[in-house]
């Protein structure tokens, strides 16, 4: 595999670079609803999920143009692309299957120019969750009612809701958004929950996660702060939660977010100290077998970066013993600025459905690989962030955690950078990042020597 710095180059799937064009994509998608009466407006590529030399999953969001009445309205569609091997037997299962008729029209169909399979929402494989949200009426009559039950009382009455479709990963998960609107004694009322369902957590292991951390001391002392755990609907595949207000960390100003890195730390370090019944643990082996697999596929997908590769697997091996024999601590799984919301200085942590148990070195060394890869995007030092790393150790520690040796966090940090960061500028492929990629390896080669006794 070879790369022109901004795109792979990958012989398994020549028509890549053509799926990720959203120009060519808005064209292939007209010839489809050419039938439908819909005109393309706008194609925009949401969601990659990249294996180079296999496959590649992609999520579109269409906004059409009904060609009589001139309605506008926006259309999700998922897509496959895949190598010679799976096409055809993929394609045999999916058109076997029932499906059902998108708001475009379409509901599954081949786009043989790009052997690609597509799926229009709310069709999706794997996930039974977007048909639910996709019916307004059974979601007003059904399962709305339970739910306003929880936030509010039995005696409140919808009136009303919206939806919004926050975060669809096809085959994996989704997120929406849900405006309520009731009335209790004679009062409007509105509040937004989010509907949420994965199938790695399951809902109902998602759900009872959020039930555990806010049933803990910390949660009670407002200490650890997270949304609310509403209500889990088997039938629907769906747990729903409580919204929290707010912005991302990542949309404040940069002085604004640095001075609330003590208080995220504080949170941090509380989230650490609860015990929670978890199946998914990262252990040395479990991190062996991770480094392995990433470079495997770093390997294929970055060849001009083998030295600088090399000398980061050889130095993050060396460096296994900072996590071997730790106690395991309860980790938030996916912790950046975006899943951090702040309200004045008041903070949450969202999407906690990737906890996990672990070393707590290990996800502190996470939010200091995501501001070098940030600084990296964005032009700038490498390390621009430290004062709000410092800050994010200091109430780490004010919090009752303890703060790891600058070796191990050297350690961590080029761990997180190669196995996530590097990582996911491959199978993401978000515009901008797999040209980043190769720096992000050599930094981590770099990181790491730092955190040995000599160098590798």
């Amino acid at each position: 595999m070879s790369s022109d710095g901004g795109l792979p180059v990958d012989p398994a799937l020549p028509q890549l670079r053509s799926a990720l064009d959203e120009s060519v994509m808005a064209a292939h998608f007209a010839d489809v609803l050419r039938g439908h009466g819909a005109g393309v407006e706008a194609c925009c590529v949401e969601r990659v999920k990249y294996r180079p030399g296999r496959n590649c999953t992609l999520s579109y969001r269409l906004q059409l143009r009904d060609l009589a009445s001139g309605r506008r309205h926006e259309q999700r569609v998922a897509a496959r692309l895949c190598s010679a091997d799976e096409a055809g037997a993929r394609h045999a299962r999916a058109a076997a299957t029932a499906w059902v008729p998108s708001p475009a029209g379409p509901a599954m169909c081949r786009l043989p120019a790009l052997d690609m399979l597509t799926w229009w929402w709310p069709n999706d494989p794997k996930l039974t969750a977007p048909a639910v949200l996709a019916d307004a009426r059974g979601l007003r009559e059904q399962w709305l009612p339970p739910v306003l039950s929880v936030l509010a009382t039995d005696a409140a009455v919808l009136t009303g809701h919206e939806l919004a479709v926050v975060q669809y990963v096809p085959e994996h998960r989704l997120t929406a958004r849900v405006d309520l609107h009731w009335q209790l004694d004679g009062r409007a009322q509105s509040q937004a929950v989010y509907a949420k369902s994965s199938r790695e957590p399951d809902g109902a292991s998602a759900h009872a996660i959020l039930r555990t951390l806010q049933s803990s001391a910390a949660w009670q002392a407002g200490r650890l702060n997270t949304p609310r755990a509403l209500l889990w609907q088997p039938l629907t595949g769906l747990h729903w939660q409580q919204g929290v207000g707010g912005r991302a960390l990542l949309d404040l100003p940069p002085a604004q977010a640095a001075a609330l890195a003590p208080s995220l730390g504080a949170q941090l370090a509380a989230l650490h100290g609860i015990p929670v019944a978890l199946t998914r643990s990262i252990t040395p082996e479990v991190m062996r077998s991770r480094l392995a697999e990433v470079q495997a596929l770093l390997g294929d997908a970055l060849p001009q970066s083998q030295a600088d590769l090399s000398i980061a697997v050889r130095r993050l091996a060396r460096g296994m013993h900072w996590v071997e024999g730790q106690q395991l601590a309860t980790l938030h799984g996916d912790l950046h600025p975006r899943n951090v919301m702040a309200e004045g200085r008041h903070l949450s942590l969202i999407d906690l459905d990737g906890l996990r148990r672990g070393p707590a070195l290990l996800e502190l060394g996470s939010w200091w690989a995501d501001g070098i890869y940030r600084a990296v995007l964005e032009g700038d030092a490498p390390l621009r962030d430290a004062p709000a790393w410092q800050g994010l150790l200091a109430g780490y520690a004010q919090g009752g955690g303890t703060p790891p040796a600058a070796a191990a966090l050297a350690w961590s940090a080029a761990w997180n950078l190669l196995t996530q960061r590097a990582w996911r500028c491959v199978v993401n492929l978000k515009p901008g990042r797999f040209a980043i990629a190769p720096r992000l390896v050599a930094l981590a080669a770099e990181l790491a020597d730092a955190s040995l006794p000599e160098a590798a």
